[in-house]
């Protein structure tokens, strides 16, 4: 099986739509009030897990680096862009932002207590590509994983899109195929919003 290396769409490759990103993300308005949601949702699921050092992957500009920092001692970002690792790195604080493929990462089995993925796992859209991120990561992690995703609610789906809702069921499903057991679902808005984080265990531990 092959899976593509560029888990970035190519305009986040150029640092000035990477600029653009970051001042996005950071908006007034609509968009200001659905992060704080997708925030509070995941302060939540962090406050279920216990652990010293995590791997934000993909971390883009750091748009959960500061909540991460107020839960672990060592956080280490990485992420398929140059481009967004130079605003990463360059943040308030000193950060360890590497180069690399999630699918393929370069780091050994169990090197951090958590693997979180935010705001990746929604842009695929076959259970081949969400299977393989979910073993990736789950591989580096000694204890689990907490990932985001887009989940079907009464009010909230989406088709045909490059953000795609899956059931839950669905999801719980590849969960168990990547050996990992779901704890807990935090959603950002319930039932209007699909955004949710999802915190997962490894099986073994």
């Amino acid at each position: 099986m092959t899976i593509r290396m560029d888990t970035k769409p190519e305009r986040y490759m150029k640092l000035d739509n990477a600029q653009k990103y970051d001042t996005k993300i950071k908006t007034d308005g609509v968009r200001s009030i659905s992060h704080f949601l997708e925030l509070r949702s995941l302060k939540r699921a962090l406050a279920d897990i216990r652990g010293n050092s995590v791997l934000d992957a993909p971390c883009g500009t750091g748009r959960i680096d500061l909540l991460l920092h107020e839960r672990f001692t060592k956080v280490v970002g990485l992420d398929s862009s140059e481009a967004m690792l130079i605003i990463y790195r360059g943040k308030e604080h000193i950060r360890t932002g590497i180069l690399g493929d999630i699918f393929r990462l370069p780091f050994k089995n169990d090197s951090f207590d958590w693997v979180v993925c935010h705001r990746l796992f929604h842009h695929f859209n076959t259970d081949e590509l969400r299977l393989s991120l979910l073993k990736s990561i789950a591989q580096t992690a000694r204890n689990g994983v907490v990932f985001y995703s887009w989940v079907k609610t009464p009010l909230a789906h989406r088709e045909g899109s490059r953000r795609v809702t899956v059931n839950l069921h669905h999801i719980m499903k590849l969960i168990n195929e990547a050996d990992l057991v779901l704890e807990s679902v935090h959603y950002a808005f319930w039932p209007f919003q699909p955004k949710a984080i999802l915190v997962c265990r490894k099986r073994s531990t």
